[in-house]
């Protein structure tokens, strides 16, 4: 399988897509008035404890105050050492907290709709290959490594490691790579955490110690994997900073990271902005005639499959169960392109035979074990409903994209988009200036946003000017 990452950025937003054998199977805005947090580690303060909730409320530099189940602490050191036991916690866990204590936690989740952001105290630093856990020790490897063998040489190769009390666990990726470049990657790791660690005991809470919000650093830290073939970027400064942080955390990629023509429009080449368009359309269409819809609530992801036009012969049954596994295919496609996480229900054409259903969840399971993402499933009920419990750290695209209840685009989107094009039409004319046309309620966010309208005069040296269209309202 081939596989690339598509970096492409315009005043206010960076975009980024991976694909695989051509086709989008991911695709992450980060936008700067919104800025995502997941994975940023901090020497936080405790604010306030409750006692009822079992949390700390916790306060975060230059970011959204935190929400910490005190469960989520770190395994109290010491316990019976005879029994190679650790301590246990005790039944009323704010005993271990105090206010205004500072605490090391990490963002697993942004913050939606004025909830705060979920963090966690077992910290973890990543890599493609390997993750580190400063607080926990000893030698794991991923459930997705099936072979027994090379699970067994994982695991003794982490355990001949030197790493100071520390614990490492292999991803999946590692079950293909050297022991030295895991090595390697387990050094830089380690450098990291004592880079962290340096001045911590004089450091003043709150403060962000490392793998903050900056998006390019973010990009590098999600996607990047010794299986990519190329990472393509269509504005400079953006690769001069993948360089950057691939010479400290992956220098194997190091040589694969590709500048694009001044002016391409990689998201178009490669058919991204197809999979993005289709955020507003009600059904996605099938190759065998029917049609899917996916409709996002606050309370969970409804989708259902539906024949449409499918033509449907004698053998009923087993052309109801090439859809549903079409249909399955694509569901999960887009669950991932779109990162919907939380509760997930899928309304599958109805089946009658227990072959046909066992066939079903077979395919399932393999889109679930093939899902990077921690995803659980139901059966599939007598009325064709199954049902998803899929991991969710990042806010899904059709939240970032869509306004409430109407499917088309919101302002930020819009704004974004105008720019974006303006971008690419002053690149391929530097020095012209350029004329931006749009509704008013668009440019006057842009106007609220000033720093993008200078972002785009550096990168392109045209002057922009809003004009109102009165028709495009």
């Amino acid at each position: 399988m081939s596989r690339k990452l598509l970096v492409t950025s315009a005043p206010g937003e960076i975009r980024c897509a991976l694909l695989e054998d051509n086709r989008p199977v991911e695709i992450r805005l980060y936008r700067d008035h919104e800025p995502s947090y997941v994975g940023a580690i901090y020497l936080g303060r405790i604010r306030s404890v409750s006692r009822e909730l079992q949390a700390a409320f916790v306060e975060l530099e230059n970011g959204p105050e935190g929400f910490l189940p005190l469960k989520l602490l770190p395994k109290p050191a010491g316990g019976d050492k005879t029994q190679k036991k650790p301590a246990k916690k005790p039944k009323d866990l704010t005993q271990l907290v105090s206010e205004g204590q500072k605490i090391i936690v990490q963002v697993t989740r942004d913050p939606v709709d004025g909830k705060e952001a979920s963090l966690t105290g077992r910290i973890e630093l990543h890599s493609s290959g390997l993750v580190l856990h400063p607080f926990r020790a000893g030698a794991f490897v991923s459930s997705r490594i099936k072979d027994p063998d090379r699970r067994h040489a994982l695991k003794s190769f982490g355990e001949s490691l030197e790493l100071g009390g520390l614990g490492l666990t292999f991803r999946t990726e590692a079950a293909d790579l050297p022991d030295q470049q895991l090595a390697d990657m387990a050094d830089r790791l380690l450098g990291q955490w004592k880079a962290i660690e340096k001045n911590l005991a004089v450091t003043i809470a709150p403060k962000l110690l490392a793998q903050g919000p900056e998006p390019l650093s973010q990009i590098m830290r999600t996607f990047s994997s010794n299986s990519l073939e190329a990472v393509i970027f269509d504005h400079a400064a953006d690769m001069k900073k993948a360089h950057e942080w691939t010479g400290s955390f992956a220098p194997e990629l190091t040589g694969r990271l590709q500048q694009a023509a001044a002016g391409e429009d990689i998201f178009s080449q490669y058919g991204v902005e197809d999979d993005l368009e289709s955020l507003f359309e009600k059904r996605l269409p099938l190759n065998s005639g029917g049609w899917i819809t996916i409709e996002e609530t606050e309370a969970l992801t409804a989708v259902d499959v539906n024949t449409g036009g499918a033509l449907l012969s004698t053998d009923r049954e087993q052309q109801i169960l090439r859809l549903n596994r079409e249909a399955a295919r694509e569901i999960f496609r887009q669950l991932r392109l779109r990162a919907i996480g939380g509760l997930i229900v899928i309304d599958f054409v109805n089946m009658s035979g227990k072959g046909e259903v066992t066939a079903l969840m077979d395919v399932i399971d393999n889109l679930i074990q093939a899902d990077p993402q921690q995803t659980q499933r139901s059966n599939i009920s007598a009325f064709g409903l199954l049902e998803l419990i899929r991991k969710a750290d990042v806010t899904s695209l059709g939240a970032k994209m869509l306004t409430a209840r109407v499917p088309q685009p919101n302002v930020a989107t819009r704004a974004l988009e105008l720019l974006r094009e303006a971008t690419l039409d002053a690149e391929r004319e530097p020095g012209k200036p350029c004329s931006l046309k749009g509704p008013a309620a668009v440019l006057d966010w842009i106007r609220k946003h000033p720093t993008y309208k200078e972002e785009f005069t550096r990168r392109t040296g045209s002057q922009l000017t809003l004009e109102e269209d009165k028709r495009d309202q």
